[in-house]
Formats: structure tokens, C-alpha cells, sequence
């Protein structure tokens, strides 16, 4: 599981970084009929994603089946600040463990992103109480999304709707009622993670 390394130290071993990778796979397969459903309830492209550092990573995706939609790379990483599922995932973390995470001012990347931390701050602070993030073309123009965060016993994820902006405000409601069963199912089907003060 671990190897000795120099004086004292440790670090991971193979069997240890193989039991890592094959979680990421277990949550995709228990995941995947839950991003089904709310792929074909909505109609919508849905993306399954976790925090690498200051970035979000895309573990897995499904593309809606329409003519207009949203189709994301695997591994593409977007800031955690811009993106829904960034910020559902920053809502879990306490305030000074996001500004030592992702500091105190950053550069745009569209007119619409948010540009400082108290003004993320005062996101994160709506998103504790809903318990849904939105990224109103943030991250990329023309291109709205949906965000809540998963914590499970297998770790901390973010599910996502990723949809052109113009049907995004016509479809809201229903995207947030999916959503949030979709993320019942799925801490239900995971198992939610019990903080233990």
C-alpha cells in the first residue's frame, strides 16, 4: 500500500494508487443509470466531476441525445470558482478553507464570471441553502449549468446539466427538481458521508 521513501517518509504504492483509480471507476458504474435518468428527463448533457486542486475534473459524461447540445471533454479541467459544480463542491468547505484554496482575486474568464471572493463567498453562502449552484455562461459563453454536490463515502463529487444558455431559463425548474433527484438517488445508492466532529 505504501513504500518507504528516505528518512521517514512514505508515499503511496501501487496497490494503494490502483485501490485510488478503481473508486473513481466504482462511483462511475454505481453513478451511471442516476446520470441516465436525469439525461433523459431533461433531455440535457449531465457531467459527473470531482476537485483536483483549484480545478474541476470531469470524471465521466453523458451527452443528450438533440441537435443543439452540450458535449464536454474527459479530464477538462475548469476552475472550481466558475463552474456550478465547482462551487456546489466549494460550498462543503468552510470560508477560509476556500480562501486558502482558491485565494483572493483571479482573472475572468467571460464578463459574467465572478471576479472576487467576496462575491464567491456570498455565492457559496445561497448554495449551503439551496443546495444548487448555477454557472450562468461563467465558463463558457452561451453555455449555462446546473451543479450540486455528492458527499459520499467514496468521496466528494459534483453532478452537472450542462446547457445552451437560451433553453436553460425556459427549462429551470424542471432541471432543479431532476437534479435534486437525481442527487437523492444517488447519496441513497452511495452512501452519504458522516461528518464526525
Amino acid at each position: 500500500m505504501v513504500r518507504s521513501h528516505g528518512a521517514g517518509g512514505v508515499r503511496l504504492g501501487p496497490a494503494l494508487l490502483r485501490l485510488i483509480s478503481s473508486v473513481h471507476t466504482d462511483v462511475v458504474e454505481v453513478a451511471r443509470p442516476s446520470l441516465q435518468a436525469l439525461s433523459d428527463a431533461t433531455g440535457e448533457t449531465v457531467s459527473l466531476a470531482r476537485a483536483s486542486g483549484t480545478q474541476l475534473a470531469i470524471v465521466h459524461f453523458i451527452v443528450a441525445d438533440r441537435e443543439l447540445r452540450v458535449v464536454p471533454r474527459m479530464g477538462l479541467n475548469l476552475p472550481l470558482f466558475s463552474t456550478s459544480g465547482g462551487r456546489a463542491l466549494l460550498a462543503l468547505e468552510s470560508d477560509d478553507d476556500v480562501r486558502a484554496l482558491v485565494g483572493e482575486s483571479w482573472d475572468a474568464i467571460t464578463e459574467n464570471t465572478i471576479k472576487t471572493l467576496p462575491e464567491l463567498l456570498r455565492q457559496l453562502k445561497e448554495i449551503r441553502k439551496s443546495g444548487i449552484s448555477f454557472d450562468r455562461g461563467e465558463t463558457l459563453e452561451g453555455i449555462s449549468t446546473m451543479g450540486v454536490a455528492l458527499d459520499t463515502l467514496l468521496g466528494r463529487f459534483a453532478v452537472s446539466l450542462l446547457v445552451p444558455t437560451g433553453r436553460f431559463h425556459k427549462n429551470e425548474a424542471l432541471y432543479r427538481d431532476e437534479i435534486l433527484r437525481c442527487k437523492e438517488a444517488m447519496t441513497r445508492e452511495i452512501g452519504k458521508h458522516l461528518a464526525h466532529d
